[in-house]
Parts: C-alpha cells; structure tokens; sequence
C-alpha cells in the first residue's frame, strides 16, 4: 500500500549542474590569452596606470564567462569559486611569465642605447649578445634563472650594474623593483579577480529572464 506522500512530485534541485560552467571556464582561458598579452605590458606602465586595465579586462572576461554559464545558472559556489581562480591565476601567470621573458630583450635595447662603442658587431648582433649575457646573469646570480630567476632578481635587486657582465656600462632598472613589483603585483592580481568575479560569482543566483517590450 502506499504512503499518503507517494504520489507527490520530488522536489527541484537547488542547483543545477555544472558541465555547461566548466565549459565556460575554458572558454574563458581561451578568450583571455589576447588580454593576458596586453596585461604584460600594462604591467609595467609607470605609476601603476596599468592597474586600471587589470580591472577593465577583468570585466570583460567576466562578462563573456557569464554569458556562456548563465543559460544553466544557479551553480554551487564552490565551482564558481574554484572556476573562477583558477581563470584569474592562469591570466596573472601568464603575464609574469611574458613579462620576465620580455626582460632580456628590452634590457638589451636599453644598454644598446647607452652604449656608443658595440665594436665591429652589427646592433642586431650586439642586442642578441646581450640577451644572453642577461640570461646567464640570472641563471647563475638567480637560480634556476627564467621566470623564477626573474623574479627573485625583481624583488631584491632589480637593478643591472656595470660589473654584473661586461656589456652594462650604466645601471640598468626594471620598471618596478623590489617591494614597488610586490606591490603591483598584488594589486594586480586583486584588481583582476575583482573584475572577473563581480561578474561569474553572481551565477550562484537564478537569473531572471529579460522582458522584450512590446512594439
């Protein structure tokens, strides 16, 4: 015999599932590579201007992520909150990692330009010397060297002196150092997850269908 409660309908799900957030999370990766391009000069723009631009792009990508996910919205928190960091982290990665790779190559064109005697090297031939010359300073003065080394260097040095390697003449700097870097890049980073996540975090809410006005 059944229950007096057999016949009534089970209950909705809170949530519904998250296959279609997860897919716009990797959309999101993908759609935020230009940004991330952009970012990694941003970065580096004097007086933290740049900071307004981790913000901006964070709202776009935000948006575009929500776009995607909201058909299925409301999700859990949790993958909203897990989803969304790690697409803020790979995007502020990615800009560390092009900035230190950059680092050679702009020191390079700086001590080109300071120096008025390159011998009978081409400046191309010059430029590509130095290059090296700057990634061998930091493999060995900063090991591993790369993005690691880069970054110990940027935050208890940052600086570029005559007798680091024969072709530093005059001190070179990068554009923030020590705990002015720390500070960009913490501002960075925030400013980012703030952009993105005012956006994606508001997904754990049912999102109400827009009312087309009549003609």
């Amino acid at each position: 015999m059944n229950g007096p409660d057999s016949n009534q309908a089970p209950e909705p799900a809170l949530f519904n599932p998250t296959g279609r957030w997860w897919g716009s999370v990797c959309f999101g990766i993908l759609f935020s590579i230009p940004f991330g391009w952009l970012l990694s000069y941003a970065a580096a723009l004097p007086f933290f201007i740049g900071m307004f631009f981790f913000v901006l792009f964070g709202l776009i990508i935000g948006a575009a992520v929500f776009r995607v996910a909201s058909k299925n919205a409301p999700y859990p928190s949790t993958p909203l909150v897990v989803g969304t960091t790690l697409i803020v982290l790979l995007i502020w990665s990615f800009t560390i990692v092009k900035e230190s790779r950059d680092f050679p190559l702009e020191a390079a064109k700086h001590i080109a330009d300071q120096t008025r005697d390159i011998g009978d090297q081409s400046i191309e031939e010059f430029r590509a010397d130095v290059v090296v010359q700057v990634k061998q300073f930091l493999r060995t003065q900063y090991a591993p060297g790369g993005t690691i080394g880069y970054v110990r260097w940027v935050l208890t040095d940052g600086l570029l002196q005559a007798n680091d390697f024969d072709a530093v003449q005059r001190t070179v700097s990068a554009p923030q150092i020590r705990l002015w870097w720390a500070v960009r890049v913490t501002l960075s980073i925030a400013l980012l997850a703030f952009g993105i996540g005012s956006q994606t975090l508001t997904l754990k809410n049912p999102i109400k269908p827009t009312k087309k006005l009549a003609l």
